[in-house]
């Protein structure tokens, strides 16, 4: 098993982390089987999902959801493979959907205004991607309570045209896709490469910042346990504006 365990972050979530913790999936255990929120990056997160979840004394065949938060390959790049084992349904924002499917090419920033070091990963952003099924398409503030009750979807695009968080508002825990990363001395933005929309993916964190989020979990990075609002207000003032 190595590094790679089912780890209870709070209530009823947990997480499967990998490469150090910077690939994130996450686990809600709804009571009724188990939701899985993003795939990693492909067979290889796969076999580490399923060996996570024998470890904890579950199975593949406990899930009875897939969540996305965004089309991006380290979060759907295990979508098809699931598909293929596995016959639940897979949850997108309405937005995201044709991304995922593969019915439009991938949006990513304008190289034109990038450079260094974010114009060397937008090289790295050309690679095909494997299309995947949609079954549900979800949209902001859509209750999914065939899920879990009052599971709500919170739309955050800039890093994505259809990023979604996916928030339990009784327990104030989101899990946010790359709404923002996690890093050991604080949360930043996401990679700029990727995200077509700079001045929403900073709406998006401020967003955030106004629902008072206890616990965040973000797909990169470890979880904020506990007053995660107080980092993500920080992450505002540096960003420029406020939460208001």
């Amino acid at each position: 098993m190595g590094m790679i365990a089912v780890k209870h972050i709070a209530d009823n979530v947990f997480g499967v982390f990998d490469f150090f913790g910077f690939l994130n999936m996450y686990i809600i255990d709804t009571g009724a089987g188990l939701a899985l929120v993003d795939t990693g990056i492909g067979e290889r997160s796969v076999r580490r999902l399923e060996k996570a979840l024998r470890a904890d004394g579950y199975a593949l065949d406990d899930i009875r959801h897939i969540l996305i938060t965004h089309f991006h390959a380290d979060h759907t790049g295990g979508l098809s493979i699931l598909q293929e084992r596995i016959d639940v349904p897979t949850y997108a924002h309405h937005l995201e959907a044709p991304y995922i499917r593969g019915d439009a090419p991938p949006v990513y920033a304008d190289p034109d205004t990038l450079r260094g070091v974010s114009r060397r990963m937008y090289r790295s952003l050309q690679q095909e991607l494997k299309p995947a099924r949609v079954d549900v398409e979800v949209r902001d503030g859509q209750k999914l309570n065939r899920v879990l009750p009052n599971l709500q979807v919170i739309h955050l695009p800039g890093h994505s045209p259809g990023q979604a968080g996916y928030y339990l508002p009784e327990s104030r825990i989101l899990i946010g896709g790359d709404v923002m990363f996690s890093l050991p001395f604080g949360l930043r933005m996401p990679f700029r490469a990727p995200s077509p929309d700079w001045e929403a993916a900073k709406q998006s964190v401020r967003r955030v910042a106004r629902m008072d989020v206890l616990v965040l979990c973000v797909g990169h990075g470890r979880p904020r346990l506990g007053n995660a609002d107080i980092p993500v207000e920080k992450l505002v003032k540096r960003i420029g504006g406020d939460s208001r």
